[in-house]
């Protein structure tokens, strides 16, 4: 078996994805990283695999092919957001969104897990700041992200391996407009009844892609969770995924849902 440090990354061609194994390289780690799509990186330690974590037959192939290795931990940072009112939420895109963002997350448990080295060994889920609470419209990718967190802390609790939450806020990335590309569809939903709200969401998405924290930044969140030995299970990373925590933890549940339709409906006047 390889002795290096090795770390599996699943879903690595998501832009906190390569400045997180950006830095890993730097540091002299072996990174396995799977994509359905190229991931823009060359480095003689960095070993790329195709992988749709929707295919079940891909996670046999990539199980085969990196069997004989230990990891000192596994990154989990697959993701997709589908947006609709829940009225008119089509069963399908939310099985969408629950087949990568949680049992896609399953999949990589179940076939990777036994290849963590040791008991500071530790899978790390790239959630969001969603998983604090149901954000109107976009209650799929809420429902994916607080189940995806509850997964895998139930399996820690089960076997006694680390886990981190990482919840990041607004992050300026490509996921802003491959949302607003992958949601043409669901948009339809909100018709005149949510025009003004739908409109509104698109032209945020549009700001975040171009105004939100650099994701470096969280890479660096994220890198220092990698290496230490006992990690924080839950990690925040920008001020407003801290408020997200702080409001959920100390107000009621029935005022933070008011504040949150309120805060929605004055943003989209």
């Amino acid at each position: 078996m390889y002795m290096d440090k090795n770390v599996l990354v699943i879903g690595g061609s998501s832009q906190i994805a390569i400045e997180t194994i950006k830095l890993m390289l730097e540091d002299g780690y072996r990174v396995y990283a799977t994509s359905r799509s190229e991931i823009g990186l060359k480095h003689d330690n960095l070993f790329k695999y195709r992988l749709d974590v929707s295919n079940k037959d891909d996670f046999f192939k990539l199980k085969s092919a990196i069997c004989n290795i230990d990891f000192e931990a596994i990154i989990y940072a697959s993701g997709i957001a589908i947006s609709s009112p829940v009225e008119f939420l089509d069963e399908e895109e939310l099985s969408r969104q629950l087949d990568v963002n949680l049992f896609g997350l399953l999949r990589t448990i179940k076939h990777f897990s036994p290849l963590l080295k040791d008991k500071y060994s530790k899978i790390i889920n790239i959630s969001s700041m969603a998983a604090y609470g149901v954000f109107p419209f976009l209650s799929p990718y809420c429902l994916s992200k607080a189940a995806s967190d509850i997964l895998l802390r139930a399996f820690s609790n089960e076997t006694g391996i680390k886990y981190v939450s990482v919840r990041p806020g607004a992050i300026r990335t490509r996921f802003w407009s491959s949302c607003i590309e992958d949601n043409k569809k669901n948009f339809k939903n909100f018709g005149s009844k949510y025009e003004k709200i739908g409109l509104y969401m698109i032209e945020n998405a549009k700001r975040n892609a171009c105004e939100a924290l650099e994701p470096e930044f969280a890479a660096r969140k994220i890198y220092k969770a990698i290496r230490s030995k006992n990690p924080k299970p839950v990690l925040n990373i920008g001020n407003d995924a801290k408020f997200c925590a702080f409001f959920s933890k100390f107000f009621r549940q029935s005022f933070v849902d008011t504040f949150i339709k309120k805060s929605v409906e004055s943003k989209s006047k």
